[in-house]
């Protein structure tokens, strides 16, 4: 495979220069603020603008140098990677291939529990040629190895060694656009701009983030001047933002999928497909789509749109058919229903109550009793990592590169990081999807394996979701699919 030489190409968000904070309010805080023990958006938002990874995505998906100068493919198994000198980490300390060879150590180690490990389970080993360039090994093809690459925030070797994982995930030192300065949980996060970045300093000179579950009080302190960045406009609010006249309303369709888990894993009616099955007719999702989101909401065929690769439409969603839910429930021995528990988060994901509200209420109406639990966030996504999920779970996951491997293999394949269902023949076909480059050969398996996805129903299918932000007058900024807020 040719070397891939590619020019830095930035794209500036940030159209001024102040010295006034820059306040971003995302719907939850920071879990933690080291990059090798994260898997979560409003985690990530801070971190991306925290520390650098070897390449940068950009926002139409393509791949651009980030520590990384150069980078190549050698073989099926092998990658190389030649690293930009001259950059240092916060501290002072120089990013070297040390760096990186620790990060992805520490990440690997089954002792460190990384809840990102999953993701780079395909590497087999990483090494240091000097102290400029990485060969990182494989255990075969990895047809999305350069988003995972994308995703490697590296951190300084020495410093984490010296203060340890539990402070420096309080503390941390990277070598990003902005450097850490205080966070209290729950409150704000403050970062001030890394007078030597790499790029050059970022525009703004001071950054906060602030945790703010409820949309209207995002969008009172946008109107009040509080707030420069508000994400999860709900459909309620769109035309209050665009009326403002200090704030623009900001769209763009988003790659994450909302879905309802369904934790087949423990004993009970769940465990029966025709159960799922009628879960699925019970729910009218462009009821929801309409009602609940003006249309700002795009229904799932299981888990994929038509954007994204691996998509068939052999494969149809399942239609509003309570009749059929009632009788599939019949013949499955629960014509008298039986009783269930909906987690959901409360400000996550727009309208995320709302939704889990008129789900149990649909399956109420085919005689399935369902209980709404609303928790905090970085509770509840914790408690879905460690498989500690309720029956039923309203639960995003986005969908960066728009590729059935990113979303199918961790939420479905035995044992993945948020999957709740086993299946040997879908694992099989995952696997294909997930270790070859052949486009045809992957297409071929997706379609497989969203025949047995649809039948077997293993959650609750809804729909990708419109990201709307309210931007401040002070800002030139345009959101991406992916929902990273890059700062810079």
């Amino acid at each position: 495979m040719r070397k891939l030489w590619l020019t830095l190409g930035l794209t500036w968000l940030l159209a001024f220069a102040t010295a006034q904070p820059v306040v971003v309010m995302q719907s939850a805080d920071a879990v933690t603020l080291d990059p090798t023990m994260n898997r979560e958006t409003p985690t990530f938002n801070v971190l991306v603008n925290l520390f650098d990874a070897l390449l940068f995505k950009e926002p139409d998906g393509s791949f651009s140098p980030g520590l990384a100068t150069a980078w190549e493919a050698v073989d099926d198994t092998t990658w190389t990677f030649e690293l930009r000198e001259g950059v240092t980490f916060h501290n002072g300390e120089p990013f070297t291939a040390e760096a990186v060879v620790y990060t992805l150590e520490r990440i690997l180690d089954p002792e460190t529990e990384s809840p990102i490990a999953r993701g780079f389970s395909f590497i087999t080993g990483v090494e240091a040629e000097g102290d400029y360039r990485v060969t990182v090994t494989t255990d075969g093809p990895q047809p999305l190895a350069e988003t995972y690459f994308s995703d490697l925030l590296t951190v300084p070797t020495e410093h984490f060694e010296e203060v340890g994982a539990e402070a420096f995930a309080q503390s941390p030192v990277g070598t990003g656009p902005y450097a850490f300065v205080s966070w209290q949980p729950d409150v704000a996060l403050e970062l001030r701009a890394n007078p030597d970045y790499w790029r050059g300093p970022a525009n703004v000179t001071e950054l906060t983030f602030r945790p703010v579950p409820e949309a209207l009080t995002r969008f009172s302190s946008l109107s009040a001047g509080e707030a420069d960045l508000i994400t999860g406009v709900p459909p309620s609010l769109t035309e209050a933002v665009e009326a403002a006249p200090n704030a623009a309303l900001a769209t763009v369709e988003s790659a994450r999928v909302i879905y309802i888990g369904i934790n087949t894993l423990q004993a009970g009616p769940l465990q029966d497909a025709r159960v799922r099955q009628a879960l699925n007719y019970a729910v009218d999702v462009n009821a929801i789509a309409e009602g609940i989101f003006g249309g700002l909401a795009t229904p799932t065929t299981t888990l994929l749109t038509s954007a994204d690769f691996g998509y068939t439409d052999a494969v149809s969603p399942y239609t509003y058919d309570p009749e059929r839910a009632r009788e599939l429930l019949a013949e499955a021995g629960y014509a008298d229903g039986f009783d269930l528990t909906l987690g959901t988060p409360n400000g996550r994901y727009t309208n995320d109550v709302q939704v889990a509200q008129a789900v149990a209420a649909q399956l109420g109406e085919v005689g399935v009793r369902v209980t709404p639990e609303v928790r905090e966030y970085g509770a509840y996504v914790g408690d879905l990592f460690a498989k500690n999920a309720p029956d039923l779970f309203l639960i995003g996951w986005g969908n960066a590169p728009l590729d059935a491997d990113f979303i199918l293999y961790p939420l479905l394949r035995t044992d993945g990081l948020l999957s709740y269902y086993s299946n040997p023949e879908l694992d099989a076909l995952l696997d294909t999807g997930h270790t070859t480059l052949d486009e045809s050969v992957r297409a071929a398996a997706y379609v497989d394996a969203l025949t047995i996805i649809q039948a077997e129903a293993p959650m609750i299918f809804l729909y990708k979701q419109v990201d709307a932000y309210g931007v401040s007058s002070r800002l030139s900024w345009t959101p991406r699919a992916d929902e990273f807020l890059w700062l810079y």
